[in-house]
């Protein structure tokens, strides 16, 4: 009998990182496909940073668009962002896991601007507005692009074959871009990073909608290894 099919979805570094993530009793037990419904691109702005006092960053892709940090401060949602910034130069710390618990955060701070928010075409919670809102002066100004993609062939014939599928979602434009050609797709399980992931995936007809605990890679995995019932996925 054919093993379940993991599919990701995120660009192919990042779903490849993750699938070394999962553990290897767990592994063995999943066929795996990468299907990146996402690509980055740069837009190829260029940021003044001598304008600046600090930087917001969302993502570890506004990192890697966004050149050395030779010791400037950044504010990261997320500790893996936080990481990579760290990596690249930047003299970053943790400000949240969303977008929401950043502008909380910064709120309490009330760091000095103007900061600059370095992310993708796509993105949510309107940061840099906000911020300037309450006094935080912010720009924003996208380095990257998240251009959507179709499934791959082999994600299709997959889904379509009546084998178990499993399949990660982390962003709720990817979410919407996947409700769009997932309906009546039988012995579907997906995996939603978060409720505003979830959201548009309520009604596409999966046999299963998991949502993460929390926003966090190490919750996808808990799902993942926890949340399934594999006597019925085999």
């Amino acid at each position: 009998m054919s093993l379940p099919v993991l599919i990701m979805t995120r660009p192919a570094p990042d779903s490849v990182r993750f699938i070394d993530g999962i553990k290897p009793d767990v592994r063995a037990k999943l066929s795996v496909l990468i299907s990146p419904l996402l690509e980055i691109v740069p837009t190829g702005a260029v940021v003044d940073m001598t304008r600046y006092r600090g930087v917001i960053f969302t993502s570890a892709n506004g990192v890697d668009h966004a050149g050395p940090g030779n010791g400037r401060r950044a504010y990261c949602v997320g500790e893996r962002t936080a990481r990579v910034a760290r990596g690249n130069g930047w003299n970053a710390s943790v400000s949240g896991q969303n977008a929401e618990e950043l502008i909380k955060e910064q709120s309490k701070m009330s760091p000095r601007g103007p900061l600059v928010h370095i992310s993708g075409v796509h993105q949510r919670g309107d940061i840099a507005a906000r911020l300037s809102d309450i006094g935080v002066q912010t720009e924003a100004i996208a380095v990257y692009d998240q251009q959507l993609l179709p499934l791959s062939p082999e994600a299709q014939q997959a889904l379509t074959s009546g084998i178990p599928c499993i399949v990660t979602i982390f962003s709720p434009r990817t979410a919407t871009h996947f409700a769009s050609f997932c309906a009546n797709i039988k012995n579907l399980v997906i995996i939603a990073l978060s409720d505003a992931v979830a959201k548009p995936l309520a009604h596409c007809g999966a046999r299963k909608l998991i949502v993460a605990d929390a926003p966090a890679s190490a919750c996808m995995y808990t799902a993942l290894e926890t949340a399934l019932d594999w006597d019925t996925l085999t």
